[in-house]
């Protein structure tokens, strides 16, 4: 087997993702168990789902294109919820 940086670049950022992702669904958890009006926090839940799913795919798959686009679309779609949450709010 060879050795390539890309796999490695791969599983950090991977790692960090699903790490970061998993960590902010946690804190939404905390926050529609304190709070009564949770729908937008379900919300942002199901982004921050997103995020550590897109992290998981990097992990678990192999070095490719496909894997990266399909990573990409998570963390965009997951931009895109934030932003929506963000205007309702305002």
């Amino acid at each position: 087997m060879d050795f390539h940086y890309y796999y490695i670049i791969q599983d950090i950022i991977g790692i960090l993702m699903a790490f970061i992702g998993i960590r902010m669904f946690a804190l939404s958890i905390r926050m529609i168990l304190s709070k009564k009006n949770a729908k937008n926090i379900i919300v942002l839940s199901v982004s921050y789902v997103l995020i550590a799913a897109s992290g998981i795919n990097l992990l678990l798959y192999n070095f490719e294109i496909k894997t990266w686009i399909i990573s990409i679309a998570f963390v965009i779609l997951s931009l895109l919820i934030t932003k929506i949450v963000n205007i309702r709010e305002k």
